[in-house]
Order: C-alpha cells, then sequence, then structure tokens
C-alpha cells in the first residue's frame, strides 16, 4: 500500500507545477510546500497553472485540477477553459459551466448553446418500475411535489403530484401526460381515446372557444324542416325534440359542447321558421276575416 502511496505521488509531482516537493519521515507526502501536515498528501497551490494537469500521449491538456486560494475555489475543468468544468465556491455553492455559482446548484452554457439537465432511469428497458423523478420539499417535509415518471402515474405517463404529509401524502392524479399521445388527465390518470384533456371536477375560466361546425343549414333551401305534427310525435314517443340526445346518453356520455350548441342552434332556427310560417298564416286569415266583414 505504501509502495502504491508513493508511485501516486510521484506521478502527481510529476504533472504538478510547482517549486518544492516534500517527503519526508512521517510518511506525509507535501506537493508544493516542505511541511506537509494536514495529511497523507497535501498539495499547495493558487490557480490552474500549480494545479494538476491530465495529458493526453501527444501532449493536449484534457483537464485540469486546481484550489483558487485568494477566492477559495475548487475547480474541475474540461482542457484550459475554467468555465467548462465544476466549481465548488467558498459558500458551498456548486457551478457547472460557471465559476461563480449563484445558488446550490447552479448550471450555465454561457453565451451559446442550451442547459439541459437530464436525468435517467431503466437505460435497457428491462425493469419499467425504474423511473426519474425529482422531488421538491418544504416546511420540514410537510409540504412539497414529486415530479417525473413513478407507476403511481401510471406506465409511461409523465406526471406532477402535490404532496402534504397531513393529507394522505401524494396526489398523484393531479396532472398527468399520457406520453404516448400526448393526452392530459386533471384530477384523472384515465385519458386514453381521443381526448386531448380529460378533466374530473369543475372547470372555471373566463371564456372557452369551441371550434365547431354551426347549423346555417336550416336557414338554406333544401332544408327538410319536419312539420309541427312531427315534431308533436317525436316529443310523445321519444320524450324529446328531435336530434336532442335523450337524459340517459347525456348520463352515460356526457355532452360535447359544440355538438350541442349546434344542435341547440337548429332547434332555435327551426322555431323561427316555424314563428314566420304562423305569423304568414295569420296575416292570411286576417285578411280572410277583414275580406269577410266587408
Amino acid at each position: 500500500m505504501k509502495r502504491m502511496m508513493l508511485l501516486l505521488v510521484c506521478a502527481l509531482s510529476y504533472q504538478i507545477n510547482a517549486q518544492t516537493n516534500h517527503f519526508p519521515p512521517n510518511g506525509n507526502a507535501g506537493i508544493g510546500t516542505t511541511s506537509p501536515s494536514h495529511g497523507k498528501l497535501q498539495i499547495y497551490g493558487n490557480g490552474p497553472e500549480q494545479g494538476i494537469n491530465f495529458w493526453t500521449n501527444s501532449g493536449e491538456i484534457t483537464s485540469r485540477l486546481w484550489i483558487d486560494n485568494q477566492k477559495k475555489t475548487f475547480h474541475l475543468s474540461k482542457g484550459v477553459n475554467p468555465e467548462k468544468g465544476i466549481t465548488l465556491d467558498n459558500n458551498g455553492f456548486i457551478g457547472i459551466g460557471t465559476t461563480t455559482p449563484l445558488s446550490l446548484f447552479n448550471v450555465s452554457s454561457g453565451t451559446s448553446g442550451d442547459a439541459i439537465f437530464r436525468l435517467e432511469a431503466d437505460t435497457d428497458n428491462n425493469n419499467e418500475a425504474d423511473n426519474p423523478m425529482i422531488q421538491l420539499r418544504q416546511d420540514g417535509d410537510i409540504i412539497g411535489v414529486d415530479m417525473g415518471f413513478s407507476e403511481n402515474f401510471g406506465e409511461n405517463q409523465f406526471g406532477i403530484a402535490p404532496w402534504h404529509s397531513a393529507q394522505g401524502g401524494n396526489r398523484w392524479d393531479t396532472f398527468v401526460i399520457n406520453i404516448g399521445n400526448g393526452n392530459v388527465g386533471i384530477g384523472t390518470k384515465t385519458i386514453e381515446g381521443n381526448w386531448k384533456l380529460a378533466v374530473k371536477g369543475k372547470i372555471r375560466a373566463e371564456e372557452i372557444k369551441v371550434e365547431t361546425g354551426w347549423a346555417d343549414y336550416v336557414f338554406k333551401e333544401g332544408y327538410d324542416l319536419p312539420s309541427l305534427e312531427e315534431v308533436e310525435k317525436h316529443i310523445k314517443e321519444k320524450g324529446r325534440l328531435i336530434n336532442i340526445p335523450s337524459a340517459k346518453e347525456v348520463e352515460e356520455n356526457g355532452v360535447e359542447l359544440g355538438e350541442m350548441n349546434k344542435l341547440l342552434l337548429e332547434k332555435i332556427e327551426e322555431l323561427t321558421l316555424y314563428v314566420i310560417a304562423l305569423k304568414k298564416e295569420n296575416e292570411e286569415i286576417k285578411k280572410s276575416i277583414k275580406h269577410l266583414r266587408k
């Protein structure tokens, strides 16, 4: 073991740019210092030129490891560019792609390029129970949120689940996206079929725009307007207007707002035609009565 340690020290001393290397009898090794007293291996330096350089066979620096004593920061960089690496500053902040991290974990792509944070699980597609997940916790783990992939959201479904320790833990049906078809569920994890948005619960909005067909065909020439006798017969037999779904159908399948608004307009336009026809008939009756009184 001591022999391996000696070989390591010799290798490091070959790579580091320091004026003094020391191997005292107590077994400690010093690189850049003549009095190594803070560990078995003590390296002293300030800046990338006095750190450890790793080279290729062709003489190119692949990475550097050094400590900035003035700023009290630790750096591990790719090549000679300190911005292309990892920084641990004196307050415990970690920076990737930046030497001045502004938070506990700060990732930066600099002046160009994307900054992508990637979590990957189950790379062999062998165990669907292995999933990437981000957990946020606050107030002593009382509240928080889990987001990512989990069997609790359903297989191959992304979700965001609030966490409250006093209210049963996670609500796994709060927000879910089916990765296969892109459908979204709010309050439900069951979002199969052609529904792009499935909501279990009430929706409040200032405005909803529904793009669908309209019922102007009622006023076009050739429209088969049912007679009032036909409408009366249908009401007696079915208990509803023509083309309007039954209460049982609505209970089982719900109501499509766009289609239902079109059907309701259809009935209003048909009613308008009935009123116009009745008005004309009334005018004819008035004329006949007036003629008979002469």
